[in-house]
């Protein structure tokens, strides 16, 4: 479970540090032919990809080191490396029979240990890296290329031989254009290689057989013939999203399907001919690959904040006009929804009358215009069965009388040896009357009440809940019916009736507060269990000592469909 909170945790953080370029805000501004070079000084590895790459990443600028290590330390629990490391110990006897799995974890293993004890910049760099590494991960054609920046070749060689001997790992070698690099011998006709050249580690995947050509393609020997930095696809890519320099990526999915149907890059060719793949006939297909990546340009990606308070990511699924302004139609306004009151919150505005209509909309496209290639069948039918899935029921009566909820964690503790929690659940509808009447099906205590728009809050007395529950008060507006539970004041009830609704076009929004982390460790200690170790509770105090506030969300924007997470971190 630690394991996985730190993931969650450390997601933006460590992945942006690994993402940022490593240039110097503190030089002079150039002009002309020096602005060129400046450009290539400041962010060297864009020359390596190709302006029409079908998809990359790479970073401009980047955050001082000693920035990005104090985050990474801040966000590291105490003993978390070491208790990993003793878990993935105990998992080997396991899993020895799988070969490729085995070794995965004895690789993890070694390269942990070599991360143990690592307790300033200095430490990192005497392993060879760097903390916020220039990087790039780039397709030459449909190839994959990852560089990395090294703070110094010779010690990170040592290091990686330290890795692999723990890990009794063994690399072939081999050299070409007289540069050496090992191989890793993959089943079937590829190989992974890496290589140390020019303060950077780069890792491909080729053909076994692969030409010094391609090789000179892969390790940069050869240049593309245009690349993002003289384009300025990069800069271009973060003023359209309001990313920051820190790291921003794309993936075009025109340029995917005609790098496979119509390969033209060495990369691609000799990828196709290792694995015996002939490329796509589009003949008969093209207009529906064109109908898709007309609807679907692509994926964004980028951050538009990243600071030692607050890192932010996001992903943005590219669509037409028309798929944005339907999304649009959607949203709904629920109260309080999109906000971080509370220690906690989750909720959805999906007006679900509109929703039904969307989906029956885009169906009844594609029975009277459907896909006609083999294979985007899955396609046709994968909407006639969302069609029918939500036509159902439940959809049916709930439906027409829900817009949206929102559910706000207010409080969390242990109460006579039993977990109590407060908080409110707003439901936001257009007719919040009928929704009661839909409800009371479920819980008929609710049909009892004499609520009515405008009215006072009225506690619900049921018969089926224990003693110990909570006490529950509703209240109802003309747009939303909310419920309370353990509210020790009814009129917050009206607060929360009255919060507004976020004035983004959200359609998912939840968060988590470092005071949630708090709560929950103390929950743990009162109630143990047999799967939470003291030190998985330990990292749950730590992650609220370290977190003001953690969000994801999903937003509608004139691009498309925007999914991201934020971390606030409380200063130190």
């Amino acid at each position: 479970m630690k394991t996985k909170l730190s993931i969650a945790i450390t997601l933006a953080l460590i992945s942006a540090g690994l993402i940022s370029g490593c240039g110097d805000n503190n030089e002079p501004a150039a002009t002309g032919s020096q602005q060129e070079a400046s450009k290539n000084n400041a962010a060297p590895m864009l020359k390596y990809i190709p302006a029409d790459s079908p998809y990359f990443m790479a970073s401009r600028e980047t955050l001082s080191e000693e920035d990005a290590f104090a985050i990474f330390q801040r966000t590291q629990p105490t003993g978390s490396l070491d208790s990993d490391l003793d878990e993935m110990r105990d998992t080997l006897p396991q899993i020895q029979d799988d070969e490729v799995l085995y070794t995965l974890t004895t690789l993890l293993i070694a390269l942990g240990e070599e991360l143990v004890g690592v307790e300033s910049l200095e430490d990192i760099h005497a392993l060879g890296m760097k903390m916020s590494p220039q990087a790039a991960f780039y397709g030459l054609g449909i190839l994959p290329v990852m560089r990395f920046e090294l703070q110094d070749e010779e010690a990170f060689r040592k290091t990686l031989q330290r890795v692999l001997t723990k890990a009794d790992i063994t690399l072939g070698k081999a050299t070409t254009n007289d540069t050496e690099y090992w191989v890793i011998t993959l089943e079937g006709p590829l190989q992974v290689i890496m290589v140390i050249d020019d303060q950077q580690l780069l890792v491909s995947v080729v053909p076994q057989d692969a030409s010094d050509e391609l090789l000179a393609h892969v390790l940069g020997k050869t240049l593309p013939d245009s690349n993002i930095g003289d384009t300025d696809a990069l800069v271009k890519l973060e003023q359209r999203h309001d990313f920051t320099p820190y790291g921003a990526g794309l993936l075009s999915s025109s340029r995917l399907f005609d790098e496979l149907s119509t390969p033209e890059h060495p990369g691609t060719l000799a990828l196709m001919e290792a694995i015996d793949e002939e490329p796509l006939d589009l003949s008969t297909c093209q207009a529906d690959i064109d109908r898709l990546t007309g609807r679907f340009p692509g994926l964004a990606m980028g951050m538009r904040e990243y600071s030692t308070d607050r890192v932010e990511l996001n992903f943005i699924l590219k669509t037409d006009e028309g798929i944005v302004s339907d999304l649009r139609g959607l949203t709904t306004q629920v109260p309080g929804f999109g906000s971080s009151e509370g220690m906690a919150s989750v909720g959805l505005n999906m007006n679900l009358p509109v929703l039904v209509q969307t989906i029956q909309k885009y169906a009844q496209e594609l029975r009277e215009n459907p896909f006609s290639c083999d294979g985007l069948q899955d396609l046709n039918n994968s909407w006639r069965d969302i069609n029918m899935a939500i036509n159902n029921p439940i959809t049916m009566m709930i439906g027409p009388a829900l817009s949206g909820f929102n559910v706000r964690l207010d409080d969390l503790k242990m109460v006579n040896g039993e977990p109590s929690v407060a908080g409110i659940l707003t439901l936001a509808s257009q007719n919040p009357m009928a929704l009661l009447s839909t409800l009371s099906a479920f819980m008929p205590e609710l049909g009892a009440l004499e609520l009515a728009p405008g009215g006072e809050p009225q506690k619900i007395e049921s018969m089926m809940l224990p003693p110990e529950a909570p006490a529950l008060y509703a209240v109802m507006s003309d747009n939303a019916l909310v419920l309370g539970a353990d509210i020790s004041d009814p009129a917050a009830l009206q607060a929360g009736l009255e919060a507004p609704a976020s004035e983004r076009n959200l359609l998912a929004y939840g968060h988590l507060t470092g005071e949630f982390y708090q709560s929950l460790a103390d929950i743990m200690e009162q109630s143990p269990s047999p799967e939470l170790s003291s030190s998985d509770i330990e990292s749950f105090k730590q992650f609220g000592d370290i977190l003001n506030n953690m969000a994801y969300w999903v937003e509608v924007d004139d691009a498309g469909v925007e999914m991201s997470f934020s971390v606030e971190l409380i200063a130190p």
